[in-house]
């Protein structure tokens, strides 16, 4: 996938989300992005909400992972998206001192019109301010917010 950023330079994204979820059922697949300085996760499954919270937190243990990275949760491989129930009660789970001492933005990008639900349900339930956390509905708009923090 290529965008164009405001200063047209193209962002180019050199790997893509598998069609189907891996076998391991896990909860997401992530790379880090150094270039960019930003964290992309592809989350594929939140059937297990502590599970997704376990995956989410074993990123900032990458050797790699930098505080003030951003992070870009890309939701389009989702094969249903969770309802705003399920949503609240994964951001209940979400410890709050996970977040402590990280600088960066986080995007959600949701991959359909219950995703963005979902996605809005959770972060106003999570209680973290617009300024950190934004939802879209595209990968083009996420990263353009992202990297025009920088």
């Amino acid at each position: 996938m290529s965008v164009a950023t405001s200063s047209g330079k193209p962002f180019i994204r050199l790997w893509s989300t598998p069609a189907t979820p891996p076998s391991s059922r896990a909860p997401l697949l992530y790379s880090i992005d150094d270039a960019l300085g930003v964290v992309f996760i592809d989350l594929l499954a939140v059937n297990d909400a502590p599970a997704v919270i376990q995956a989410m937190q074993q990123v900032r243990l990458n050797p790699n992972f930098k505080r003030n990275l951003n992070v870009c949760i890309d939701c389009s491989s989702l094969s249903h998206a969770p309802d705003a129930d399920n949503a609240r009660a994964l951001a209940s789970l979400w410890p709050r001192a996970a977040t402590r001492g990280l600088t960066g933005r986080c995007a959600i990008v949701a991959g359909s019109v219950a995703a963005y639900v979902a996605a809005r349900s959770f972060v106003a339930a999570a209680r973290v301010p617009i300024a950190r956390v934004r939802v879209f509905e595209q990968s083009a708009e996420a990263l353009l917010w992202l990297t025009a923090a920088r």
